[in-house]
């Protein structure tokens, strides 16, 4: 995931979370980039395939809630 999602920007972070029991990924991950662009450039695909498996990226809702906090301040 964490290359993949690297040519649309810088990757901070990257996490898949595995089901205990099962030792499987979940069937979703959370990555972070350092710049807001990355973000971006990840939202303006469509679609996105990986392994043959089409996935479907969206923003978080609270990152984006920090986001735009962080911008007000900025502004005041």
């Amino acid at each position: 995931m964490r290359e993949y999602f690297g040519q649309f920007g810088q990757v901070k972070r990257c996490l898949i979370p595995f089901d205990k029991d099962t030792g499987f990924h979940k069937g979703y991950c959370w990555v972070g980039f350092s710049t807001e662009d990355g973000l971006n450039n990840a939202l303006q695909k469509d679609p996105h395939i990986l392994e043959g498996t089409k996935l479907q990226v969206q923003m978080n809702r609270r990152a984006f809630t920090d986001m735009k906090a962080n911008k007000e301040s900025e502004l005041d």
